[in-house]
């Protein structure tokens, strides 16, 4: 009986322990606040200050979009940076820029495009 319980128990740990690194990064990563979104974008090089600018200030500052942002962050993603999670892999980044958006409960857009990411805080 003893070791039944202990082999149970064993399981449930293991279980409880072991939540998924996809769902580590996006805890990591989502809004902290309700009704605001983060947006990360993963590249394999620093972006060129062109397309910064794009984000920050033609997409984000020039249509006020920066009252539904709770934080932007680049996060480079070649072989040279060393990081926490293997965001590659838990997120399924093929090709770069990859721009995620999470809201307060996950990813609520995943494109390379910077197009749709304006679609997206338009409608």
């Amino acid at each position: 009986m003893k070791k039944k319980l202990a082999i149970i128990l064993s399981l449930v740990f293991i279980l409880m322990g072991c939540s998924s690194e996809e769902e580590r990064v996006i805890n990591k990563l989502k809004s902290e606040v309700e009704g605001k979104y983060s947006i990360v974008v993963f590249d394999d090089e620093m972006p060129s200050g062109e397309y910064q600018r794009s984000i920050n200030n033609d997409l984000i500052d020039a249509n006020k979009f920066w009252e539904q942002i709770h934080s932007l962050t680049y996060i480079i993603l070649d072989e040279n940076s060393s990081h926490d999670y293997d965001y590659k892999q838990a997120l399924s980044l093929n090709e770069f820029p990859q721009i995620v958006v999470f809201d307060n409960k996950g990813i609520v857009l995943q494109t390379g495009k910077v197009e749709e990411l304006e679609e997206f805080f338009l409608n």
